[in-house]
C-alpha cells in the first residue's frame, strides 16, 4: 500500500525510517561523550579516541554537516582551556571551572595536534578546505602553548599533511613550500633517510615548484574553496595571515622560491631529466637556430 502511495524505493524508505534515526543517535553520543570528558585529563586519551572515532564516522557516511560541527565542537573545548587555563594564574583562578583538568603538559599537547592532523584528512578527503584552513590555525595555536619548540617528527608529520591537502585543494604555491618545509626537516633530522629518498624528494620540490602557475599581480594565491568568495582585500588578508601561520614568507612567489632552491644547490640534487626540465622552463627564454636558418627545440628526456 505504502509503494503505491509513494514514488520512494524500499531502500530510501528504510534508509528514512531506520538508518538516519541510527546515524543521529551515534552522533549524538559522540558529542555527548566528547562533552562529558573535555576537562579528564585522566581520561583524555579516550577523549581523543572518541574523537578519531568521530571523525571515522563522518568520513564513511561523508557526513560534511557533522564534521563541521565536529571541529567547532573541538574548537569551543580547546578555546575554554585557553580563556580558562592558559596561564598558571587563570587556572588557579578558575579551578571551579576546569574540574579534572591537570593543566597543559607536553603529552596533552601531543594529544592535540595528533587529532588536529586526523581532522585535516578528514577535511581534505570531504572536500573541507575553509575547515581545513581553521584546522591549521587550530595546530598552529597548539603549537604556540609549548614551551618547546615542536619535535621535527611532529613539524614533518604536519607538512606532509599540507602537502595533500593544498594539492587537491589547487593551492599550487603552498603545496610547493609545504613540500619544501618537508624536505628540508627530513634532510636535516631523518638521520635514517637514504640517498634515494632524498633525490626523491628534492625532485618533488622542484617539479611541485615548476608546477605552480605564474600569476597576475591581482591573483590571490589561495583557491576561493578556502577565501569564500571574499573580496581582494579580504583575500590578501587570508594570504598573509595562512603564510604567517604556515612559517612561510608573507611575500611568498613562485621566482622567489626557486631562486631559494637554487641558491640551496637542490637543483644539482635531482636526477638529470628533471634538472634538464627546470632549465628549459627557467633558463631557456628563447630557441636557437641552426646553420639553415630552421629552429632547433631543445628536448629532454622523459
Amino acid at each position: 500500500m505504502l509503494s503505491t502511495m509513494t514514488t520512494s524505493h524500499s531502500s530510501q524508505r528504510r534508509d528514512t525510517s531506520i538508518v538516519l534515526p541510527s546515524l543521529k543517535f551515534l552522533w549524538e553520543v559522540y558529542r555527548a561523550v566528547l562533552d562529558i570528558l573535555k576537562t579528564n585529563s585522566r581520561l583524555e586519551h579516550v577523549y581523543h579516541d572518541v574523537a578519531a572515532r568521530a571523525f571515522k564516522f563522518c568520513k564513511e557516511h561523508r557526513r560534511k554537516a557533522e564534521f563541521r560541527r565536529l571541529c567547532e565542537t573541538l574548537r569551543g573545548h580547546f578555546q575554554h582551556f585557553q580563556k580558562f587555563g592558559g596561564t598558571a594564574a587563570l587556572f588557579a583562578a578558575n579551578a571551579h571551572k576546569l574540574k579534572g583538568w591537570d593543566g597543559w603538559t607536553m603529552e596533552s599537547l601531543e594529544c592535540h595536534l595528533s587529532t588536529r592532523f586526523t581532522q585535516l584528512d578528514i577535511a581534505t578527503s570531504l572536500e573541507q578546505y575553509s575547515e581545513g584552513f581553521r584546522t591549521v590555525e587550530d595546530i598552529y595555536s597548539i603549537m604556540q602553548l609549548s614551551k618547546k619548540a615542536p619535535k621535527a617528527k611532529i613539524l614533518s608529520q604536519y607538512y606532509e599533511k599540507l602537502i595533500n591537502i593544498f594539492w587537491v585543494s589547487g593551492n599550487y604555491l603552498f603545496h610547493a613550500y609545504a613540500w619544501y618545509k618537508y624536505y628540508t626537516l627530513c634532510s636535516e633530522y631523518n638521520k635514517a633517510m637514504t640517498n634515494e629518498q632524498k633525490v626523491e624528494q628534492a625532485s618533488c620540490v622542484l617539479l611541485a615548484s615548476l608546477s605552480i602557475p605564474t600569476l597576475d599581480a591581482n591573483t590571490s594565491l589561495i583557491s576561493d574553496d578556502i577565501l569564500g568568495g571574499d573580496n581582494d582585500d579580504v583575500a590578501n588578508a587570508k594570504t598573509s595571515r595562512l603564510a604567517a601561520l604556515l612559517g612561510f614568507s608573507v611575500n611568498t612567489t613562485r621566482g622567489g622560491l626557486l631562486l631559494e632552491l637554487k641558491g640551496k644547490n637542490l637543483v644539482n640534487i635531482v636526477p638529470k631529466e628533471v634538472k634538464e626540465l627546470y632549465e628549459i622552463l627557467e633558463e631557456v627564454s628563447f630557441p636557437k637556430k641552426n646553420n639553415n636558418n630552421a629552429i632547433q627545440f631543445i628536448s629532454f628526456r622523459t
